[in-house]
């Protein structure tokens, strides 16, 4: 009996355009195939910033390419957007540029801000959070597909697709959620994003994949596969493989959405085509600064503020630009003498400035006992 949770996964060692066409077709295939798409479609890609498609921060150009070449022949419109970073959200034309994604329009593909049509206030039957505001693009599109880049987070470990529909929602709720006091509330906080409106389908850029430090300041490394399937949490776990987790839920974001029933609990319950689970480990693959796994989900609160990583400002990078104190959530930044100061106290080790900073400059600090363990 086929598992309702089925992952189609095809090897994709490049991203020269035929390579990948034949890849996500597929892909596409084992995974049962794409939904019937018309009238407006939105590809929703990872566009964190106006970075170059090697470096691995965003969707590659040419896998949304490729799926939009598959999808404008029964649909009215494809549009292609995201919300970026906090401090990018003005400089659309440089983040299309930068990102490769501005040969789309040559297909036909619309690229535009998700906020362009203006937020919608929704209430959020969440556990992190209560009220949010959210993209009208993303609401009110007739679809939905999810294309996501697969990458470390010094936060939630990944981020694939579950995490990819974070950038629905505003500045305020984002930074909303990265308030929470635990890992856990801030997973819970994604995943209450996730569930306003689920995406009728998922696509997963692992060609070159983020390592280290992400999801900003990794190093891309080629890991050769596209994934794709109906739930999106199957697929994140198909990917977690990828980057060493024997276990996906381990990691507190796909563990917090599968106790919330968003897809499957474990591997018995994914019908992986295309690949063997043995066969998709990269080896050597350098996950982001591990968290403690043996506190007690009770105690995590407390123990989030000893063992959390930490944002540590190196001054021969700086150039005073600010950017840190604006994106920082609740105001710990402040300019002194043309450079941030981290007030500890304020700081709540969400690690946006980390994420944000377009030099490099705030570093990840690991306190002693992080080392230790």
């Amino acid at each position: 009996m086929r598992s309702p949770y089925r992952v189609g996964a095809a090897r994709c060692l490049s991203y020269e355009p035929a390579e990948v066409e034949a890849a996500l077709a597929l892909a596409l295939e084992r995974a049962g195939g794409l939904p019937s798409l018309s009238g407006e479609v939105l590809l929703k890609a990872n566009l964190l910033a106006p970075r170059a498609p090697e470096e691995a921060v965003t969707t590659h150009p040419a896998l949304l390419g490729a799926l939009a070449d598959l999808i404008l022949p029964g649909a009215a419109r494809v549009t292609v957007a995201d919300s970026p970073g906090y401090i990018f959200v003005h400089q659309w034309e440089t983040l299309f540029r930068q990102t490769g994604l501005d040969v789309l329009r040559e297909k036909g593909v619309v690229l535009r801000p998700l906020i362009d049509d203006g937020l919608v206030e929704v209430a959020v039957d969440g556990l992190s959070l209560s009220r949010a505001r959210v993209a009208r693009l993303f609401l009110e599109s007739d679809h939905v597909v999810n294309v996501a880049k697969l990458k470390t987070h010094v936060e939630t470990e990944m981020t694939g697709c579950m995490k990819n529909l974070f950038g629905i929602a505003d500045t305020a709720t984002r930074k909303a959620a990265h308030r929470s006091p635990s890992l856990e509330r801030l997973a819970q906080g994604v995943i209450d994003l996730f569930g306003i409106r689920e995406p009728d389908f998922n696509v997963l850029d692992a060609v070159d994949s983020m390592e280290g430090d992400g999801p900003s300041r990794g190093r891309p490394v080629r890991t050769g596969w596209i994934f794709a399937g109906a739930n999106a949490l199957a697929v994140d776990a198909v990917a977690s493989r990828l980057m060493g987790y024997e276990n996906p839920w381990k990691i507190p974001l796909l563990a917090a959405a599968a106790g919330r029933g968003m897809g499957p609990r474990g591997r018995e319950e994914i019908d992986l085509e295309g690949s063997e689970w043995g066969e998709l480990a990269h080896h050597g693959f350098c996950r982001s600064s591990p968290r403690v796994r043996w506190i007690p989900t009770a105690l995590r609160g407390w123990a989030h503020s000893l063992v959390s990583l930490r944002p540590e400002l190196d001054p021969s990078l700086c150039t005073g630009c600010s950017i840190c104190t604006r994106v920082c959530p609740v105001d710990a930044l402040t300019m002194k003498s043309g450079k941030p100061v981290i007030d500890e106290a304020s700081c709540v080790r969400c690690l946006c400035c980390h994420e944000m900073c377009p030099e490099g400059a705030m570093k990840v600090r690991r306190n002693w006992i992080s080392r230790l363990i």
